[in-house]
């Protein structure tokens, strides 16, 4: 991944390091072994997310529609399932013994084409309150998620658990389940399964007032001021609207954490995240809560301190495949001309502050399989000779300005290269980059912003007539809901749907439906390849650069690692430490 080097590593000066590639982990500590407790002074240290929860409990804050930024970290740091995915999408077992997979007998794939699988909870997993953790909760937990008249349990979970057929138990440490059909994440149930997870509740703290008042189940102190989690720190305070402390559990699972305290203020304002960092206020911040400019800032003046960059989506230009204005944007040649004409590092340069590098896929660089898909991406370089070669070849012809025509001599019509007005600056700079870019070569080209009063005008939002710039976070997870062709937002569903070009490929529908049913890995991976080869190769969109999350940690705070799309900055909190 050589290529990708420019955003692990980046010197700023001889005093100052830039790094955003995760600190080296430690071995996970066994079952029950507990870690040195400090010999003097307790190890503190305050954090910031970029928001205010009410709620410590994701699933809970998710009935709003939006769970608050950095609220799942909190909640990581409190909450525990039975595994959680780390920054490259390896997944470690927490309060199970082992992560089910075909080959160690956990997951069964069932001639009748269900599916079982098997979680054995680690003997010692315990709520704060010194309860055992049983697979009782995880019982309880799954029967939240198919009440519909708790509407937050079900708002984002349905897809992960409503697959599941019925649940057995053995024995209190074991739970088996069975599937109605292949279900891919099926191993991420019960944990940190997706940007809102769902960590399993304590039964015996929840199950009285879900019996015989349900109505009151959400508005019980347990969800704030009187949170019990499985996680490495228990709560010890929330000031609802200012800050959360929590204490390092002894009897953690995986042993004791490290650092013996962990304040996390809530600071909604980029601006003032900042300044608390330069005053010394604070060491982490978690969430999304600043630009790699902001970051700047903080390293080049605050002495020791690190950044850890994730790439977390793709900014992209999905070209328009329906009645779409120039007409030449369902030709390939006009849309490979397009991306030659782009010279997307320089972009990244300029718009990233050389911290990025070009979005040739929606697979992020960092995650451990894109070694082997990434023989599949078709790649773009930027080229303007090879640029002008597809276009002429399409018949088109420079005019005395400069600008290309149709045979008839018509000028082409402008591209459209729209976006939303709300989607923060570096969109629009992106789209102004776009006509810049298209412009030099010859195609004409125009930059329309979304006013926010049409935010919500899914046929305006559905009908752009050229290019539309968004940030897409990594298709990997709805792969369907991206490319699907019923996922064309049109006048019959009412201009529903996520497939922003309405690109329609039957051939594309049935390799995904394929994909999404896989369950080795190795078969999994390789359709996954086949479909970047054929969305890389027909430019079903146009990657410019990844978007990049700064995690800013200052002193001799170690181990802490980015928020990436799938987990968290909080994923290893039990292995945080102070030099």
């Amino acid at each position: 991944m050589a290529h990708f080097a420019r955003i692990l590593v980046v010197p700023l000066s001889a005093t100052l390091l830039l790094s955003a590639c995760a600190a080296p982990q430690q071995s996970t500590p066994s079952p029950g072994q507990t870690t040195d407790r400090p010999a003097s002074a307790p190890k503190r240290i305050i954090a910031a997310i970029p928001s205010a929860p009410a709620m410590l409990n994701s699933s809970v804050l998710g009935a709003t529609g939006i769970t608050p930024q950095g609220a799942e970290a909190v909640e990581t740091l409190l909450s525990a399932g039975l595994q959680i995915p780390d920054p490259q999408g390896v997944i470690h077992p927490i309060l199970a013994e082992d992560v089910p997979t075909t080959d160690n007998g956990g997951w069964v794939l069932l001639p009748d084409g269900r599916m079982q699988i098997t979680w054995k909870i680690r003997p010692n997993a315990e709520w704060h309150d010194g309860t055992p953790f049983t697979a009782n909760d995880l019982k309880f937990t799954y029967t939240l998620t198919q009440d519909r008249e708790l509407t937050a349990w079900r708002t984002g979970q349905a897809q992960t658990y409503d697959p599941i057929e019925s649940i057995e138990i053995p024995d209190p440490k074991t739970i088996v389940t069975y599937w109605k059909r292949p279900y891919i994440y099926a191993n991420l149930a019960f944990g940190f399964s997706s940007a809102r997870p769902l960590f399993p509740v304590p039964q015996h703290i929840l199950e009285k007032t879900y019996l015989t008042d349900k109505s009151a189940l959400l508005d019980l102190p347990f969800w704030s001021t009187e949170f019990v989690g499985a996680g490495p720190y228990k709560l010890k305070e929330f000031q609802i609207g200012s800050k959360v402390i929590v204490t390092a559990n002894d009897r953690f699972v995986l042993g004791r954490p490290k650092i013996d305290e962990i304040e996390v203020r809530f600071i909604p304002d980029p601006a003032t995240m900042v300044a608390n960092f330069l005053a010394g206020e604070v060491n982490l911040n978690m969430g999304v809560s600043m630009s790699p400019e902001q970051a700047r800032q903080i390293l080049e003046r605050v002495p020791g301190s690190k950044m850890d960059l994730a790439p977390t989506g793709v900014l992209t230009a999905f070209p328009q495949f329906f009645n779409a204005d120039p007409p030449q944007m369902t030709n390939l040649s006009f849309r490979r001309a397009l991306l030659h004409a782009l010279d997307r590092q320089e972009m990244a340069d300029a718009l990233m502050f050389g911290l990025s590098t070009v979005g040739h896929t929606f697979i992020n660089p960092v995650e451990s399989d894109y070694k082997d898909i990434e023989a599949s991406i078709t790649r773009y370089d930027y080229d303007a000779r090879r640029s002008a070669q597809l276009l002429e070849g399409m018949g088109l012809a420079k005019g005395s300005d400069g600008m290309y025509r149709e045979a008839s001599g018509q000028l082409l019509t402008p591209v459209e290269i729209r976006t939303e007005g709300s989607g923060g600056d570096l969109r629009q700079k992106a789209a102004l980059s776009l006509a810049d870019y298209w412009k030099r070569v010859g195609v004409p080209a125009a930059v329309s912003v979304t006013p926010q009063q049409r935010d919500g005008d899914q046929e305006y939002l559905a009908n752009y007539p050229g290019v539309e710039i968004t940030r897409r976070g990594n298709f990997r997870w709805s792969l369907g809901r991206v490319f699907f062709s019923n996922e064309s937002p049109m006048a019959e569903n009412r201009w529903a749907g996520g497939n922003r070009g309405r690109y329609q490929n039957a051939d594309l529908d049935r390799l995904i439906e394929r994909h999404d049913v896989a369950i080795p890995l190795t078969e999994r991976t390789r359709l996954l390849g086949e479909i970047i080869r054929t969305v890389t190769d027909d430019v079903v969109l146009m990657g410019l650069f990844y978007d990049l999350d700064p995690t800013v940690s200052t002193g001799n705070l170690m181990n802490v690692t980015g928020k990436y799309e799938r987990s968290t900055q909080a994923w290893n909190a039990y292995q945080w430490d102070l030099r």
